[in-house]
């Protein structure tokens, strides 16, 4: 059970983390983001996911590498995740970012990654999920950080006699997760972090949350929209397409995320 607690945890991780293999670091805002209002019960491990949108800063530095960080932005509710990576800040030279869009129906699960900069959108079925071994939970797609990782992690509890400083009722984690030290400060209403931080010997992720509604505003960019001119690969029929070079950069982000064995390209 540890082992396998600890796969879906290393593949959550690479997966949130593929667009940030190239970055640095920027400075974290330090002003709270407004709370999100509780739509479910308070601390309830069953309860189901509040629907919601949410904006993060995540930045990542490295040594010897200049800082960088994007603006994400989340769209949760039960049959959908959209997370829109990167829009608008020029991070790789495009300026356009990347849309993973989770969908889930009666068949499973299934992805549609949305690449603006090359003009293609990759869709991975629930079976060809399943072929490729990823066995995400639902809920961990839309929480950023998976509920198996948190079971391992210390809650700090608050000084005796001091006032916190955490936002309304979110919690304070820290330990170790394989290779990485984690101190995270958790929204247990949202299922969200508030803030989280991951280091490694490889470099240091901050994700910081900006803000949090109940529903998207207005002027948010619609997951998926504006695509119907783009050309469509279905992630079955990689194997046959090597030749493509949008397919040989989505099989190598595969790769980074365990979901493919390495091989040259």
């Amino acid at each position: 059970m540890k082992a396998r607690r600890k796969r879906l945890g290393g593949l959550l991780t690479a997966l949130l983390l593929a667009p940030l293999c190239s970055w640095a670091q920027a400075e974290v805002p330090r002003t709270a983001a407004p709370e999100v209002q509780a739509r479910t019960a308070l601390g309830d491990p069953l309860a189901p996911q509040p629907d919601l949108a949410a904006r993060f800063r995540v930045s990542f530095s490295a040594e010897g590498k200049p800082p960088q960080s994007q603006t994400w932005q989340l769209n949760r509710s039960a049959t959908e995740i959209a997370w829109i990576k990167g829009h608008g800040n020029g991070i790789g030279g495009t300026g356009k970012g990347i849309e993973e869009i989770w969908r889930r129906d009666r068949s499973g699960i299934r992805l549609e990654r949305v690449l603006r900069a090359d003009r293609h959108c990759v869709t991975y079925s629930a079976g060809e999920l399943r072929t490729l071994g990823v066995n995400l939970a639902w809920r961990d797609l839309g929480s950023l950080f998976s509920e198996a990782d948190l079971a391992q992690l210390k809650r700090i509890p608050p000084r005796p006699g001091s006032q916190s400083r955490l936002p309304g009722a979110a919690e304070h984690y820290r330990g170790s997760l394989a290779n990485e030290q984690v101190d995270l400060v958790w929204d247990p209403v949202a299922r969200l972090p508030v803030h989280l931080v991951r280091q490694s010997k490889t470099g240091r992720v901050v994700y910081q949350r900006l803000a949090a509604w109940p529903d998207a505003p207005a002027d948010w960019p619609s997951p998926g929209a504006g695509t119907a001119d783009f050309q469509r690969l279905d992630a079955a029929d990689f194997g046959d397409m090597d030749y493509h070079p949008v397919v040989r950069q989505e099989q190598a982000r595969d790769e980074r995320a365990g979901w493919r064995k390495p091989h040259a390209h």
